[in-house]
């Protein structure tokens, strides 16, 4: 299978609004990303990531380049789909309709989280021994990316400037990210 194997599948999952995992860290195979297509390009998969209880849980975006294996209709599928239809969870639509083939999922996701105010986990590191980058968005240029850090305590821990072709994952709006605004919150409301 190929990139272009997976991206009609990823299409047609799409089309039919079918909950998908979606497999990309070789390095622990029995992981995957859960949820609904949002959008779709010819080089990263946006997903409406869903939790293995059926909770709406933010979004994802990675690479079609690491996707190595996609399930769709299976019984973890069909259940978690379940779940989440019967707790009436809802993803909003962040992405705009005009996302195509070409678009770059990354800096679209980076310019939805600076407008919403939402905190995003990047990772640039494929061997996974650097830590994520944890943060808000605070400028999103043609090439680079500045990223206000959060501290794991929601404290504030500097900028980041990166190149956005850099990243290999996003997480956006989680969450382990909404719960790291809700302290971040906390402590800049507690200095007022």
């Amino acid at each position: 299978m190929g990139i272009n194997d997976f991206l009609s599948i990823l299409r047609e999952a799409y089309k039919r609004n079918d909950m998908v995992a979606v497999y990309t860290d070789p390095s622990h195979p029995e992981c995957a990303i859960v949820g609904y297509i949002d959008s779709l390009s010819a080089k990263q998969i946006a997903m409406k990531h869903v939790t293995p209880e059926g909770i709406s849980d933010g979004y994802v975006i990675r690479r079609i380049e690491d996707v190595f294996r996609v399930d769709v209709n299976g019984e973890y599928e069909r259940r978690l789909a379940q779940l989440y239809q019967l707790q009436n969870q809802q993803h909003e639509d962040l992405f705009p309709q005009s996302v195509t083939l070409q678009s770059d999922l990354f800096r679209e996701g980076l310019i939805i989280a600076q407008e919403g105010n939402f905190v995003v986990a990047i990772c640039m590191d494929e061997t996974e021994e650097q830590m994520n980058l944890v943060g808000f968005v605070k400028k999103v240029r043609s090439q680079t990316v500045t990223l206000s850090r959060i501290s794991v305590d929601g404290l504030d821990d500097g900028e980041s400037t990166f190149f956005i072709d850099d990243i290999v994952r996003m997480n956006c709006n989680t969450a382990d990210e909404r719960n790291l605004k809700l302290l971040y919150e906390y402590h800049h409301s507690s200095l007022t």
